[in-house]
């Protein structure tokens, strides 16, 4: 059966870079608890369950989510890895896991390549810049990722550890890159690596020859189409800079993003994956300038997960993308909250058990 991958922040704990960009002690909760409602009727903030606001380098914690999202049918992580030429962010919970043998928890990177900035009024200020170093650089990652994929919770397909790459656009030569990693990983004794593409457009097109296969990121892909129509953001563009209005958050009905997501049709020549989103609200981190789903609903979530394993199923996909298990600023987990608790969670271990029974009848 197609797995469930949920996508994964490690970004729940104390780090020296994040102390020096934006204060010390911080972690991605503070984002989560100094958010505010910007409209009637806006949920904001956030809560998780019981106010368990937790520390990724709590053993406690990872062993917790660990048998918490295999008994609601997750089956792995992908972890979001951040390298920028050797320097590391955000790397100790997949360290820990790694020394923590006797936690069962299947993961895979997700390469995160792409540059931090600082928000302020819609304005970036660049805090780390992602660059392509080169085969240099591109030895020395594998040598670093190595010792998780030699792991045996390490997820590979075909003796092949995955790996996804968020941006594969950035890298100068991502084939020649991927060449070197497969027989680097080959002198490991597997058969090579998976790499796995991102879009985020509907109609976008491979951006290498030698990746494996192409993930459809959701909601990423259905917002895209939604804002599609160029005439409507130079107008909206227009009355900006001409009459001044107030600055508001984009409110869209989760209900017409699942209904894209659904809807999606793969279109690309390699294996694509589908992906479906549990919600939206970026806010706690861009305030006015952000976007937020509302009528987001366990039900309809449940309806788009079974719709898509049965897809998935039909064409021999091995992976069914959730996003995300833990990105609480941007009003998008499965972790369970104060308000819905284990809803969202309960949902896809009923689309999965409705899913295999149609199977077996």
């Amino acid at each position: 059966m197609t797995k469930i991958i949920a996508y994964y922040l490690p970004q729940f704990y104390e780090t020296e870079y994040n102390n020096k960009w934006w204060g010390k002690g911080f972690t991605e909760w503070v984002r989560v608890k100094n958010a505010k409602p910007l409209y009637e009727n806006h949920n904001q903030p956030k809560i998780p369950l019981n106010h368990n606001y937790y520390n990724l380098l709590d053993k406690h914690t990872v062993e917790w989510q660990t048998e918490l999202a295999k008994n609601y049918g997750i089956d792995g992580f992908a972890y979001y890895h951040y390298w920028f030429e050797g320097n590391l962010l955000l790397e100790k919970p997949a360290e820990n896991l790694l020394k923590w043998k006797d936690i069962n928890q299947n993961f895979f990177f997700f390469w995160a390549n792409h540059t931090w900035y600082q928000a302020n009024n819609g304005k970036k200020k660049v805090l780390i810049e992602q660059v392509d170093g080169g085969e240099k650089d591109w030895k020395r990652h594998y040598q670093y990722m190595r010792k998780f994929f030699l792991d045996n919770r390490y997820i590979k397909i075909n003796n092949k550890p995955v790996i996804g790459i968020y941006n594969m656009s950035s890298l100068v030569n991502p084939d020649s890159m991927i060449d070197l990693w497969n027989v680097m990983a080959r002198n490991d004794g597997f058969d090579g690596v998976f790499i796995i593409e991102n879009k985020v457009k509907k109609n976008a097109h491979s951006q290498c020859k030698k990746s494996d296969a192409i993930v459809a990121r959701q909601p990423l892909i259905a917002l895209n189409e939604i804002n599609l129509k160029f005439y409507k953001r130079v107008i909206r563009k227009i009355k900006s800079v001409l009459i001044p209005i107030p600055k508001k958050p984009q409110v869209i009905d989760y209900n017409k993003i699942a209904q894209l997501e659904r809807d999606y049709e793969t279109h690309s020549l390699k294996t694509e994956y589908l992906g479906c989103s549990v919600g939206w609200d970026n806010t706690p981190r861009h305030s006015n300038y952000g976007q937020v789903f509302c009528n987001s609903d366990a039900n309809v979530f449940q309806k788009t997960v079974l719709e898509l394993l049965e897809k998935s199923q039909k064409n021999n996909n091995e992976f069914l993308f959730i996003n995300a298990w833990n990105e609480w600023a941007e009003g998008m987990y499965l972790e369970p909250d104060e308000e819905n608790e284990y809803d969202f969670l309960a949902a896809i271990k009923k689309a999965k058990e409705a899913c295999l029974h149609k199977e077996i009848q």
